[in-house]
């Protein structure tokens, strides 16, 4: 079992030192928050592309945060890499992450604003209808 207190503050300093001003929010979530400690799930959001593919962006979170992070403390850490405009649009992990998380970094409150925006009937509502139209098209 990890020592999820302090690997969560080493992830969060190396996602500050490795994007800079371009992190926007580090938000963690679900079991390890429970007290169940076999991994913890991280969502990170930064601002704008380190490199135009994603594939590549994915790489290098792995190979330059997740993996030693891992290696050195013994516990996985499952995450969510997003774009700041891939954010802004509603994901059914915040419905995960709404019913239990603890907001690591936010810069300027963008979550914190964006997890409000996604939780609210009004809005939410007009995306579960847009997900629930679409039809299926048999070939």
């Amino acid at each position: 079992m990890c020592n999820s207190r302090e690997e969560k503050a080493v992830l969060v300093r190396r996602l500050k030192a490795y994007y800079g001003d371009n992190l926007l929010s580090v938000i963690f979530y679900g079991a390890h928050l429970k007290g169940v400690l076999d991994e913890i799930d991280a969502f990170v959001i930064i601002e704008k592309p380190t490199d135009l593919v994603k594939l590549n962006r994915l790489a290098d979170f792995i190979e330059d945060i997740k993996e030693p992070i891992e290696k050195e403390y013994g516990c996985p850490i499952a995450f969510e890499l997003y774009l700041k405009e891939d954010a802004d649009s509603f994901h059914a992990v915040y419905l995960d992450i709404a019913r239990a998380y603890e907001i690591a970094y936010d810069k300027d409150d963008y979550f914190a604003g964006l997890l409000s925006k996604m939780t609210n009937p009004e809005v939410s509502m007009d995306y579960v209808q847009y997900l629930t139209t679409i039809e299926v098209v048999e070939v």
